[in-house]
């Protein structure tokens, strides 16, 4: 069943992927996705899809390219939180730390 086709309908929007992907280690063993019932074909899921693709590229490989702009990341972090990805998440926080970081006036 591992690298068998799933279909999620996310607010509308399909998008294809594996059983493997949507369950590994970046998944982590309590995300949303380690209970659906993969079973049934295609799951519907009624979140916005807009910044789904980048919750999915995170669960491909474990790296996610943060967008640039502070609302989308928003967006994403919100979205991690909504599907229980521990992993996501705590790089959203770093990142969003190192940016912090990075703003803040330097001290002559």
């Amino acid at each position: 069943m591992s690298v068998t086709p799933v279909v999620l309908n996310v607010g509308g929007v399909k998008f294809y992927t594996t059983f493997r992907t949507l369950t590994g280690p970046s998944s982590g063993q309590n995300s949303y996705f380690s209970n659906l019932d993969y079973t049934k074909g295609e799951i519907f899921i009624d979140r916005d899809p807009t910044v789904f693709k980048y919750i999915l590229n995170h669960l491909r490989d474990g790296s996610v390219l943060f967008p640039n702009d502070a609302f989308t990341r928003a967006l994403v972090y919100q979205e991690a939180k909504f599907y229980r990805l521990r992993i996501l998440i705590e790089k959203i926080e770093a990142a969003r730390k190192a940016e912090m970081m990075r703003q803040a006036p330097k001290k002559a």
